[in-house]
């Protein structure tokens, strides 16, 4: 965890170039939950790219999933076309494909969440600085874990 020039406003009072053992407790702990929070907008971005991509995403597992409710049969759902088009397999492949990668992005999703919200309770129980920074580097730690060979398509 980052622990030197924080800055941070608690309350009515704002601590600018703070390092965390020199933050009021419930400052440090709040310091701590940004970093964890920080760390998994890190880890989902490297994971489904910008919000926008997270749209289509969606948009093509839904048809996808039509599509496979179909049987794989009838009109080609656009987003699978597109994805026939630009690798050159079959609608079944692709959407069989599409599906696979929406599992992977969607489960390491939750595991970012996961492992964020187990993190930032914990951090909230901490009793020391240095309790809170150990969990907030066991938050971090497993957050990166969670993505880790998880690729962004």
């Amino acid at each position: 965890m980052q622990k030197q020039n924080l800055s941070i406003t608690y309350g009515a009072t704002t601590y600018n170039g703070f390092s965390f053992e020199d933050l009021p407790l419930a400052a440090a702990l709040q310091v701590a939950i940004q970093q964890i929070d920080s760390t998994a907008d890190q880890a989902r971005a490297g994971v489904v790219g910008d919000a926008l991509r997270v749209v289509e995403y969606q948009m093509a597992e839904e048809e996808a999933r039509a599509f496979q409710a179909a049987g794989f049969e009838g009109v080609v759902p656009a987003t699978v076309q597109a994805t026939v088009d630009a690798e050159g397999v079959t609608p079944q492949f692709a959407a069989e494909s599409i599906l696979a990668e929406a599992d992977v992005w969607r489960g390491a999703m939750c595991k970012i969440r996961s492992a964020r919200l187990t993190g930032k309770q914990a951090v909230l129980g901490a009793g020391t600085h240095a309790d809170a920074e150990r969990l907030t580097d066991t938050a971090i730690a497993a957050i990166r874990a969670s993505v880790a060979g998880v690729v962004n398509g």
